[in-house]
Protein backbone atom coordinates (compact mmCIF):
# COMPACT_ATOMS: atom_id res chain seq x y z
CA UNK A 1 0.00 0.00 0.00
CA UNK A 2 1.16 3.54 -1.38
CA UNK A 3 2.01 6.04 1.78
CA UNK A 4 2.39 9.65 1.96
CA UNK A 5 5.00 11.52 3.72
CA UNK A 6 3.70 14.34 6.00
CA UNK A 7 2.82 17.21 3.31
CA UNK A 8 5.17 19.90 2.62
CA UNK A 9 3.40 22.81 2.23
CA UNK A 10 4.64 24.74 -0.39
CA UNK A 11 5.03 28.46 -1.18
CA UNK A 12 6.10 30.11 -3.57
CA UNK A 13 7.56 28.14 -5.16
CA UNK A 14 9.42 28.56 -8.57
CA UNK A 15 12.72 27.03 -9.34
CA UNK A 16 15.38 25.19 -7.12
CA UNK A 17 18.35 24.68 -9.51
CA UNK A 18 21.78 22.87 -9.58
CA UNK A 19 23.39 23.74 -12.84
CA UNK A 20 27.28 22.40 -13.25
CA UNK A 21 29.74 24.62 -14.35
CA UNK A 22 32.41 24.05 -17.39
CA UNK A 23 35.36 25.99 -18.14
CA UNK A 24 35.09 28.50 -21.52
CA UNK A 25 37.52 30.59 -22.76
CA UNK A 26 37.90 34.37 -22.57
CA UNK A 27 38.55 34.32 -26.07
CA UNK A 28 34.99 33.15 -26.72
CA UNK A 29 33.50 36.44 -25.33
CA UNK A 30 31.58 38.07 -27.86
CA UNK A 31 31.49 42.10 -27.99
CA UNK A 32 27.97 43.73 -26.67
CA UNK A 33 27.97 45.89 -29.81
CA UNK A 34 27.60 41.97 -31.76
CA UNK A 35 24.96 40.93 -29.95
CA UNK A 36 23.12 42.56 -26.95
CA UNK A 37 20.30 41.02 -24.68
CA UNK A 38 16.86 42.94 -23.48
CA UNK A 39 15.30 42.02 -20.43
CA UNK A 40 11.59 43.09 -20.50
CA UNK A 41 12.36 46.06 -23.08
CA UNK A 42 15.50 46.70 -20.90
CA UNK A 43 19.12 46.43 -22.19
CA UNK A 44 21.55 43.97 -19.92
CA UNK A 45 23.84 46.26 -18.48
CA UNK A 46 27.32 46.75 -19.08
CA UNK A 47 28.06 44.02 -16.70
CA UNK A 48 26.34 41.65 -18.86
CA UNK A 49 29.08 40.65 -21.69
CA UNK A 50 28.18 37.82 -23.56
CA UNK A 51 29.72 34.72 -24.20
CA UNK A 52 28.89 32.46 -27.44
CA UNK A 53 30.13 28.87 -26.20
CA UNK A 54 29.26 25.66 -28.17
CA UNK A 55 26.50 27.79 -29.97
CA UNK A 56 24.50 28.62 -27.06
CA UNK A 57 24.46 32.27 -25.48
CA UNK A 58 25.94 32.62 -21.99
CA UNK A 59 25.88 36.16 -19.44
CA UNK A 60 27.19 36.51 -15.91
CA UNK A 61 24.93 35.26 -13.62
CA UNK A 62 25.36 38.47 -11.61
CA UNK A 63 23.66 40.27 -14.56
CA UNK A 64 21.15 38.21 -15.25
CA UNK A 65 19.74 37.49 -11.93
CA UNK A 66 19.63 41.44 -11.26
CA UNK A 67 17.61 41.82 -14.86
CA UNK A 68 14.80 39.46 -13.19
CA UNK A 69 14.74 40.67 -9.57
CA UNK A 70 16.73 37.44 -8.36
CA UNK A 71 20.09 37.27 -6.13
CA UNK A 72 23.28 35.64 -6.78
CA UNK A 73 25.82 34.40 -4.61
CA UNK A 74 28.91 32.57 -5.36
CA UNK A 75 30.82 30.19 -3.75
CA UNK A 76 34.30 29.47 -4.40
CA UNK A 77 35.11 26.39 -2.57
CA UNK A 78 32.15 24.44 -3.19
CA UNK A 79 32.14 25.70 -6.69
CA UNK A 80 28.81 26.89 -6.80
CA UNK A 81 26.41 29.58 -8.37
CA UNK A 82 23.22 30.04 -6.50
CA UNK A 83 20.54 32.48 -7.49
CA UNK A 84 17.47 32.90 -5.75
CA UNK A 85 14.59 34.72 -6.52
CA UNK A 86 11.43 34.77 -3.53
CA UNK A 87 11.89 31.68 -2.10
CA UNK A 88 12.87 29.66 -5.06
CA UNK A 89 16.92 29.20 -5.08
CA UNK A 90 18.57 28.11 -8.39
CA UNK A 91 22.46 26.32 -7.90
CA UNK A 92 24.63 25.74 -10.58
CA UNK A 93 27.52 23.10 -9.68
CA UNK A 94 31.05 23.04 -11.64
CA UNK A 95 31.48 20.74 -14.30
CA UNK A 96 27.40 19.59 -14.24
CA UNK A 97 24.80 19.95 -16.48
CA UNK A 98 22.44 18.38 -14.13
CA UNK A 99 20.39 21.56 -12.27
CA UNK A 100 18.62 20.85 -8.96
CA UNK A 101 14.87 22.83 -9.16
CA UNK A 102 12.66 22.27 -5.62
CA UNK A 103 14.52 18.55 -5.14
CA UNK A 104 13.63 17.54 -8.74
CA UNK A 105 16.87 17.78 -11.27
CA UNK A 106 16.68 18.27 -14.94
CA UNK A 107 19.19 18.59 -17.75
CA UNK A 108 20.37 22.18 -19.33
CA UNK A 109 21.63 21.65 -23.01
CA UNK A 110 25.02 23.33 -21.91
CA UNK A 111 26.98 23.61 -18.41
CA UNK A 112 27.54 26.92 -16.62
CA UNK A 113 31.23 28.38 -17.11
CA UNK A 114 33.58 30.36 -15.23
CA UNK A 115 35.42 32.67 -16.78
CA UNK A 116 38.23 34.70 -15.12
CA UNK A 117 36.26 34.22 -11.92
CA UNK A 118 33.08 35.37 -13.38
CA UNK A 119 30.48 32.75 -13.53
CA UNK A 120 28.40 32.48 -16.72
CA UNK A 121 25.42 30.62 -17.49
CA UNK A 122 23.04 30.03 -20.33
CA UNK A 123 20.37 32.68 -21.04
CA UNK A 124 17.75 30.04 -22.94
CA UNK A 125 17.87 27.89 -20.10
CA UNK A 126 17.52 29.96 -17.04
CA UNK A 127 14.56 32.12 -18.70
CA UNK A 128 12.62 28.95 -20.02
CA UNK A 129 12.97 27.91 -16.37
CA UNK A 130 11.59 31.13 -15.31
CA UNK A 131 8.89 31.04 -17.79
CA UNK A 132 10.02 33.57 -19.64
CA UNK A 133 9.74 33.65 -23.41
CA UNK A 134 13.09 33.86 -25.37
CA UNK A 135 13.31 35.53 -28.98
CA UNK A 136 16.01 36.34 -31.45
CA UNK A 137 16.17 39.35 -34.10
CA UNK A 138 18.51 38.85 -36.49
CA UNK A 139 18.17 42.41 -37.90
CA UNK A 140 19.31 43.95 -34.73
CA UNK A 141 21.07 40.67 -33.70
CA UNK A 142 19.28 41.01 -30.13
CA UNK A 143 18.03 38.38 -27.76
CA UNK A 144 14.86 39.54 -26.19
CA UNK A 145 13.44 38.25 -22.76
CA UNK A 146 10.25 38.89 -21.97
CA UNK A 147 8.05 37.88 -18.81
CA UNK A 148 4.89 35.95 -18.56
CA UNK A 149 2.30 37.12 -16.41
CA UNK A 150 -0.47 34.46 -16.35
CA UNK A 151 -0.31 31.43 -13.93
CA UNK A 152 2.00 28.35 -15.13
CA UNK A 153 3.61 24.90 -13.19
CA UNK A 154 6.17 23.05 -14.52
CA UNK A 155 6.37 19.31 -13.21
CA UNK A 156 10.47 19.00 -12.80
CA UNK A 157 10.82 15.31 -12.46
CA UNK A 158 9.65 12.85 -12.42
CA UNK A 159 9.21 13.03 -16.45
CA UNK A 160 6.33 11.79 -18.19
CA UNK A 161 7.03 7.92 -19.34
CA UNK A 162 10.18 7.67 -16.88
CA UNK A 163 10.90 4.25 -14.70
CA UNK A 164 11.91 5.16 -11.18
CA UNK A 165 13.64 1.78 -9.75
CA UNK A 166 12.59 3.07 -6.42
CA UNK A 167 9.34 2.54 -3.53
CA UNK A 168 9.99 5.87 -3.25
CA UNK A 169 8.16 9.31 -5.24
CA UNK A 170 9.71 12.36 -5.04
CA UNK A 171 7.59 14.62 -7.07
CA UNK A 172 9.40 18.37 -7.84
CA UNK A 173 6.91 21.04 -9.14
CA UNK A 174 7.46 24.71 -9.81
CA UNK A 175 4.58 27.24 -9.80
CA UNK A 176 5.20 30.59 -11.80
CA UNK A 177 3.35 33.77 -11.81
CA UNK A 178 1.53 32.78 -8.57
CA UNK A 179 1.95 33.41 -5.20
CA UNK A 180 1.63 30.44 -3.09
CA UNK A 181 0.70 30.34 0.35
CA UNK A 182 -0.07 28.19 3.84
CA UNK A 183 -4.22 27.85 2.93
CA UNK A 184 -4.40 27.14 6.70
CA UNK A 185 -3.29 31.40 7.29
CA UNK A 186 -4.39 32.34 4.43
CA UNK A 187 -8.38 31.20 3.81
CA UNK A 188 -9.86 33.99 1.82
CA UNK A 189 -9.94 33.12 -2.19
CA UNK A 190 -7.66 35.59 -3.87
CA UNK A 191 -6.85 35.88 -6.98
CA UNK A 192 -3.38 34.84 -7.87
CA UNK A 193 -2.70 33.30 -4.50
CA UNK A 194 -3.26 29.18 -3.62
CA UNK A 195 -1.13 26.48 -3.39
CA UNK A 196 -0.83 23.25 -5.71
CA UNK A 197 -2.12 20.14 -5.18
CA UNK A 198 -0.54 16.44 -6.18
CA UNK A 199 -2.72 13.79 -6.71
CA UNK A 200 -1.00 10.22 -7.28
CA UNK A 201 -2.93 7.46 -8.38
CA UNK A 202 -6.04 9.15 -6.54
CA UNK A 203 -9.11 10.71 -7.88
CA UNK A 204 -8.34 14.30 -8.96
CA UNK A 205 -11.24 15.61 -8.53
CA UNK A 206 -11.25 15.16 -4.59
CA UNK A 207 -9.12 17.75 -2.65
CA UNK A 208 -8.85 16.23 0.45
CA UNK A 209 -6.61 13.10 -1.89
CA UNK A 210 -4.28 15.64 -2.52
CA UNK A 211 -0.74 15.93 -1.53
CA UNK A 212 -0.73 19.90 -0.90
CA UNK A 213 2.15 22.17 -1.39
CA UNK A 214 2.73 25.10 -0.06
CA UNK A 215 7.09 25.49 0.00
CA UNK A 216 9.56 24.48 -2.36
CA UNK A 217 9.68 21.17 -0.78
CA UNK A 218 8.85 17.94 -3.50
CA UNK A 219 5.90 15.65 -2.60
CA UNK A 220 7.34 12.08 -1.42
CA UNK A 221 5.51 9.46 -1.70
CA UNK A 222 6.21 6.10 -0.21
CA UNK A 223 5.95 2.61 -0.52
CA UNK A 224 4.85 3.03 -3.93
CA UNK A 225 3.82 -0.46 -5.57
CA UNK A 226 5.47 -1.59 -8.56
CA UNK A 227 3.87 -0.57 -11.97
CA UNK A 228 2.39 2.16 -14.19
CA UNK A 229 1.08 5.21 -12.21
CA UNK A 230 -0.66 8.23 -12.92
CA UNK A 231 0.35 11.68 -11.52
CA UNK A 232 -1.80 14.51 -11.47
CA UNK A 233 -0.48 18.12 -10.22
CA UNK A 234 -2.66 21.34 -10.27
CA UNK A 235 -2.91 25.04 -9.53
CA UNK A 236 -5.78 25.59 -6.73
CA UNK A 237 -6.83 28.85 -4.79
CA UNK A 238 -6.82 28.88 -0.72
CA UNK A 239 -10.21 27.56 -0.88
CA UNK A 240 -8.82 24.58 -2.46
CA UNK A 241 -11.09 25.14 -6.03
CA UNK A 242 -8.69 24.75 -9.23
CA UNK A 243 -7.83 28.48 -11.01
CA UNK A 244 -9.32 29.66 -13.70
CA UNK A 245 -8.36 29.39 -16.39
CA UNK A 246 -7.60 26.04 -15.23
CA UNK A 247 -3.39 25.13 -14.63
CA UNK A 248 -3.21 21.55 -15.18
CA UNK A 249 -0.74 18.65 -15.76
CA UNK A 250 -1.19 15.12 -16.04
CA UNK A 251 1.07 12.33 -17.18
CA UNK A 252 1.79 8.62 -16.20
CA UNK A 253 5.26 6.81 -14.94
CA UNK A 254 6.40 2.97 -13.64
CA UNK A 255 8.06 2.49 -10.31
CA UNK A 256 10.15 -1.04 -10.47
CA UNK A 257 12.26 -2.85 -8.27
CA UNK A 258 16.12 -1.90 -8.04
CA UNK A 259 17.38 -4.78 -10.41
CA UNK A 260 19.95 -7.31 -8.96
CA UNK A 261 23.10 -6.28 -10.04
CA UNK A 262 26.98 -8.61 -9.35
CA UNK A 263 28.79 -7.16 -7.07
CA UNK A 264 32.18 -5.13 -8.97
CA UNK A 265 30.64 -6.86 -12.30
CA UNK A 266 31.08 -10.66 -10.67
CA UNK A 267 28.58 -12.95 -9.62
CA UNK A 268 29.81 -15.21 -6.41
CA UNK A 269 29.99 -18.23 -7.03
CA UNK A 270 27.90 -20.75 -4.35
CA UNK A 271 29.76 -22.47 -2.15
CA UNK A 272 30.22 -26.12 -2.42
CA UNK A 273 30.41 -28.51 0.34
CA UNK A 274 33.39 -30.42 0.58
CA UNK A 275 32.89 -34.84 0.04
CA UNK A 276 33.51 -36.90 2.52
CA UNK A 277 37.26 -38.60 1.77
CA UNK A 278 36.47 -42.08 0.75
CA UNK A 279 37.46 -44.63 3.47
CA UNK A 280 37.36 -42.18 6.52
CA UNK A 281 35.64 -42.83 9.43
CA UNK A 282 33.47 -40.00 11.45
CA UNK A 283 34.24 -39.15 14.78
CA UNK A 284 32.17 -40.52 17.38
CA UNK A 285 31.83 -37.40 18.56
CA UNK A 286 31.06 -34.25 17.24
CA UNK A 287 34.31 -31.62 17.28
CA UNK A 288 33.29 -28.09 18.75
CA UNK A 289 34.64 -25.33 16.02
CA UNK A 290 34.39 -21.82 17.01
CA UNK A 291 32.87 -20.58 13.30
CA UNK A 292 35.03 -18.10 11.73
CA UNK A 293 33.70 -14.45 12.04
CA UNK A 294 31.70 -13.74 8.29
CA UNK A 295 31.91 -10.00 7.12
CA UNK A 296 28.14 -8.60 7.09
CA UNK A 297 27.31 -7.11 3.32
CA UNK A 298 25.52 -3.47 2.97
CA UNK A 299 23.96 -1.96 0.15
CA UNK A 300 24.08 1.71 -0.49
CA UNK A 301 21.35 3.02 -3.83
CA UNK A 302 22.78 5.98 -5.66
CA UNK A 303 20.03 7.18 -6.60
CA UNK A 304 17.96 10.28 -7.37
CA UNK A 305 21.25 12.29 -6.79
CA UNK A 306 21.76 11.26 -3.02
CA UNK A 307 23.27 8.42 -1.43
CA UNK A 308 20.40 6.34 0.07
CA UNK A 309 20.87 5.62 3.11
CA UNK A 310 22.74 8.82 4.07
CA UNK A 311 24.10 7.81 6.77
CA UNK A 312 24.77 3.60 7.18
CA UNK A 313 26.02 2.45 10.40
CA UNK A 314 28.24 -0.90 10.19
CA UNK A 315 30.59 -3.17 12.04
CA UNK A 316 34.14 -3.35 11.69
CA UNK A 317 35.47 -5.78 8.92
CA UNK A 318 32.14 -5.36 7.00
CA UNK A 319 31.56 -4.10 3.04
CA UNK A 320 29.52 -1.16 1.51
CA UNK A 321 28.06 -1.82 -1.74
CA UNK A 322 27.69 1.33 -3.59
CA UNK A 323 24.83 0.46 -6.76
CA UNK A 324 24.18 3.65 -9.26
CA UNK A 325 20.83 3.82 -10.39
CA UNK A 326 21.13 7.76 -11.61
CA UNK A 327 21.56 7.96 -15.77
CA UNK A 328 24.76 9.95 -14.89
CA UNK A 329 28.40 9.38 -14.06
CA UNK A 330 28.30 9.22 -9.35
CA UNK A 331 31.57 8.44 -7.33
CA UNK A 332 31.81 7.70 -3.51
CA UNK A 333 34.83 9.66 -2.21
CA UNK A 334 36.23 9.94 0.78
CA UNK A 335 36.53 13.62 2.41
CA UNK A 336 39.59 12.63 3.78
CA UNK A 337 40.62 11.08 0.69
CA UNK A 338 41.31 7.60 2.43
CA UNK A 339 39.65 6.27 -0.76
CA UNK A 340 38.02 7.09 -4.21
CA UNK A 341 35.74 4.79 -6.59
CA UNK A 342 36.80 6.74 -9.50
CA UNK A 343 33.92 7.01 -11.81
CA UNK A 344 30.60 4.44 -11.02
CA UNK A 345 28.61 4.59 -14.82
CA UNK A 346 25.12 3.84 -14.48
CA UNK A 347 23.96 0.66 -13.06
CA UNK A 348 27.83 -0.29 -11.92
CA UNK A 349 28.80 -0.74 -8.65
CA UNK A 350 31.86 -0.09 -6.23
CA UNK A 351 32.72 -2.35 -2.97
CA UNK A 352 34.34 -0.80 -0.26
CA UNK A 353 35.71 -3.04 3.18
CA UNK A 354 36.24 -0.78 6.49
CA UNK A 355 37.97 -2.51 8.47
CA UNK A 356 38.73 0.27 10.93
CA UNK A 357 36.44 2.00 13.18
CA UNK A 358 35.89 5.50 12.74
CA UNK A 359 33.48 7.98 11.02
CA UNK A 360 33.87 8.07 7.20
CA UNK A 361 32.11 11.20 5.57
CA UNK A 362 31.54 10.82 1.75
CA UNK A 363 30.47 12.77 -1.13
CA UNK A 364 30.44 12.67 -5.01
CA UNK A 365 33.13 14.36 -7.33
CA UNK A 366 30.81 15.64 -9.77
CA UNK A 367 27.98 16.53 -7.45
CA UNK A 368 29.23 17.69 -4.77
CA UNK A 369 26.20 18.37 -2.79
CA UNK A 370 25.62 14.63 -2.57
CA UNK A 371 26.71 13.93 0.47
CA UNK A 372 26.92 10.49 3.40
CA UNK A 373 28.16 9.07 6.10
CA UNK A 374 29.95 5.59 7.43
CA UNK A 375 30.22 5.14 10.91
CA UNK A 376 32.01 1.62 11.73
CA UNK A 377 32.00 0.52 15.09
Amino acid sequence: MMKKSVALLLSGALLTGVLGIGWASAATLAPSAVMSIKVDGKALSKDGKLLITNNHAMVPANAIAHAVGANVAYDQTAKTITISKDINTYQFTVNSQTVKINGGFVTADTPASLVHGVPYIPVRFLAEQLGMEVAFDKASNSISLTSAQTPALRIVSPANGDILYTDQVKVAVTALHYQLADFRQHTQALTGQGHIHVWLDTDPTDPKLAYKMINGEPAVFDEVPPGAHKLTVQLVGNDHKPIVPEVKQQFTFTTAPAPTLAVNGHTPAPAIPASPVPGATAPSSPVSVAPAPVAKSNQVNIQSFSFTPGALTIEKGSTVTFTNLDDVVHTVTANDGSFDSGPINQKATYTMTFSKPGVYSIYCKPHTFMTGTITVK
